[in-house]
Order: structure tokens, then sequence, then C-alpha cells
């Protein structure tokens, strides 16, 4: 797949010399969170949402224009980029979008999430129908299971003691599929005013799996929820004729005034991909926080 195949070709632009104040009204508008800047009719930059402060940039963005800013040095990609390339490309150079050039002329645009939708949704193997969970089971899981559960209360020792799990804190509360927008006007401060999309071919997730993924989301991420806006984990069985790996879990971040973060975990089994997912998005969140607490301030001019 190429990216003259996904890519926008509506591009949303910004003159350098427009207020900075502007161009973050024309995001919250459009609901972006990048814009082309020119000069003249020239591709002269990018902004994003993170270079105007986010939703409490006013500070940063009070006295200043576009130009003050924007990154000028500008990551660009042609209509016949593989898709495969481009994601690369983004994820070394940690930008959240790619302008496509024709020719010296803007013809489109990119985005992270773009990417990681074609990604998710454009698997050339044949599918498969999804096996019986039973039938997915390792040996050792399949014998366990057929043992009946015995709770045993032994005097003086741990062994066979019944454990009960504790509840999960709000901290730690699953992450929703679906918040009111009375909620998403209010600064997050759980995980339960997360959204998580969690998107899967049909018949590929059960119930039991959707809850699996909601739950670890929010233990994993819950406690990142003051720099989290929302969550997307996409899972696909991408099993070849060879077999071997074929369960992927990608799971994308968007973090408020800092660069969307995206992972993927293979593994045979589907939770063993989703715990690996977590764990590498866990320590790029973790790593982007302290990265913007210890940048310094800068003073306006």
């Amino acid at each position: 797949m190429r990216l003259q195949e996904i890519m926008s070709t509506r591009v949303a632009t910004v003159e350098s010399t427009e207020a900075a104040s502007a161009a973050w009204s024309r995001m919250r508008k459009n609901r972006i969170r990048h814009l082309v800047v020119t000069d003249h009719g020239a591709l002269a930059g990018m902004i994003s949402e993170r270079d105007l402060g986010g939703r409490l940039g006013d500070e940063t963005r009070r006295g200043r224009t576009v130009g003050d800013l924007m990154s000028p040095r500008v990551v660009t990609a042609e209509p016949t980029m593989m898709l495969r390339k481009a994601a690369n490309l983004m994820s070394g150079r940690v930008i959240g979008s790619l302008p496509v050039m024709d020719d010296g002329q803007l013809v489109g645009i990119v985005t992270a999430t773009d990417v990681l939708d074609a990604l998710g949704s454009g698997s050339t193997r044949p599918q498969r129908r999804p096996e019986p969970r039973a039938l997915r089971m390792t040996e050792s899981r399949r014998r366990a299971a057929q043992k009946p559960a015995v709770a045993r209360r032994v005097s003086g020792s741990r062994t066979g003691r019944a454990r009960n799990r504790k509840p999960d804190s709000s901290e730690q509360s699953p992450f929703p599929g679906w918040i009111p927008k009375t909620a998403k006007r209010q600064p997050a401060v759980e995980g339960s005013q997360i959204a998580a999309h969690i998107r899967a071919r049909e018949g590929d997730l059960g119930p039991d799996d959707r809850a699996y993924i909601r739950r670890k989301l929010g233990r994993t991420l819950g406690k990142f929820s003051d720099s989290i806006e929302r969550v997307s984990v996409r899972t696909e069985d991408v099993n070849g004729p060879r077999g071997g790996v074929d369960r992927v879990c990608r799971i994308k971040v968007v973090l408020s005034g800092m660069p969307s973060i995206v992972f993927e975990s293979r593994d045979a089994a589907l939770h063993a991909a989703v715990d690996g997912a977590l764990t590498g998005v866990e320590r790029s969140v973790r790593r982007a926080i302290q990265r913007r607490r210890m940048k310094p301030i800068r003073r306006a001019a």
C-alpha cells in the first residue's frame, strides 16, 4: 500500500505570520493536531498541538506568531512511498505527520493515525475463521481447565489459600469504550475518563478479551491519565501459510502536548501480544513525560 491511497488531500494550512492563538483555534475547530505552515504559498514548516503548548499553552501562544513556534525542518514524503517505509520514517524521527509532495507541490498529508489504521486493516494475507478458544489453548492450560477448581484454607500455611482480587483503585480502573461529552470537557484525572477504542475483525475478540484489554490498560496507563487524551488498540490475526507467530497488537496513545506513541507486539497468544505492547507503551509514555518535565521553560522575548 502506498501513501497516495490513504493520504488526505484536504490539507489545512496556516500562514507563518498568523497569530499562534489563531492556529490553535483552527486546530480545535477542525479537530486536527497538525497544520502545514506556508509562506506566500510555499511550504515553510509544520506546527503541531505540542508546538502550541496544548490545552494549557495560553502563555506559550500569547503574543507569538506561527513562525515563532513552528518546526522549520519539515520531513516530507512522496505519494508513491510505501506505507511501511512511512511508518518507520515517522517512528524514527518522532513526528506525527508527513506532508506529501509531488513535483514540489503539496498534494496531501498523512498522520500517524492514518498509518496505524492502514497497517491494521491492510493485511493481504488470507483470512481464516477463528478457532474455538479450547483449540487455541496450550496442552498445560487445557489440563488445568479440566481440573475442578478447589479453594482450600490451610491453618498456619499460605499453601492453597483462596485469594480474592482487590478492587481496582480509581487510577487503575478499566478504560471505558465511550465517555459522555460532559466528562470530555473536564481535565482527565483518572483512568475512567480516558476512552479506549478497541478495533478488531468481527469474531476475533470476545467480551472476555475486550474486558481483559480494558482492565490491563487501566492498570498499566491509569497512573499517566493526566497526560493521556485517548488510547486506540488494534488486534489482528496475521497467521501466514507457514504458521508461527500470528497475533499482533498495536497500541496508540495520544498524549497531551506531546507526540503520539505507537507500539506493536507479536505473539502466538493474544493476551501475550497485548501484554507485550502494553509493556512497550508504558515505557515510552513514562520516558516522554520525564523528558517533558526536564525540558527547560522557554521565556517569551
